[in-house]
C-alpha cells in the first residue's frame, strides 16, 4: 500500500511538472494517473482506514490486513482506534465473512476509552467475501450506532481465469 501511494504521489508530481511546462501533455498525463490508480487498487491485502460516522468531532477508525493461509482459511487482522469520544461510546469494528451459499458469520472487536487501540484477528474457512465496517458501541443502550459503510476487503476469484 505504501509503495502504491508513493507511486501515485510520484505520478501526481510528474503530472504537475508536465502541466506547468506543456499544457497540451497535461491531459494525457492526467489520464495515465487515473489508469494507474484504478489498476493498483483492484485488490490489495491491506485495508483501511475505515471510519465510523462522526459523534461531535470524534470518529472510530480501523485498518488492517487480509490474507489466505496454506489451508485456504481467510484471515482478517486489524487495529481499532477510538479517540476523543465520550466514555460511554466505544469504537466497534465488525467483520462479516460470507460463503458462496450466502451464509454469513460476524465477528467484532471493541475499544473503549480514548487512550489507545485494540488489535484483532479473525479467521474463517470456506469464504467467498469479507466485509468490514466501523461503528460506535453505545454502552448506555448496549447497541451499535453511527456505523460507517461496509467495505469489501476480500472477494474470492470466480475461477473463470483458468
Amino acid at each position: 500500500m505504501r509503495r502504491t501511494t508513493s507511486t501515485l504521489l510520484g505520478l501526481a508530481a510528474a503530472t504537475a511538472v508536465i502541466a506547468a511546462g506543456a499544457p497540451v501533455l497535461a491531459t494525457s498525463a492526467s489520464a495515465a494517473t487515473v489508469t494507474a490508480s484504478t489498476t493498483a487498487s483492484d485488490y490489495d491485502d491491506y485495508w483501511g482506514y475505515d471510519y465510523s460516522k462522526y459523534y461531535d468531532d470524534s470518529r472510530a477508525k480501523a485498518k488492517g490486513r487480509v490474507w489466505s493461509d496454506d489451508s485456504d482459511r481467510i484471515h482478517v487482522q486489524g487495529t481499532l482506534y477510538d479517540k476523543y469520544s465520550p466514555s460511554w461510546l466505544c469504537g466497534y469494528a465488525q467483520v462479516k465473512f460470507e460463503n458462496a451459499d450466502g451464509d454469513e458469520s460476524y465477528y467484532w472487536a471493541k475499544q473503549c476509552g480514548s487512550n489507545g487501540y485494540r488489535s484483532f484477528h479473525f479467521l474463517q474457512d470456506d469464504v467467498d467475501n469479507v466485509q468490514v465496517r466501523v461503528c460506535y458501541w453505545d454502552n448506555h443502550q448496549a447497541k451499535r450506532k453511527l456505523c460507517g459503510k461496509w467495505d469489501y476487503i476480500y472477494e474470492a476469484d470466480s475461477g473463470d481465469d483458468e
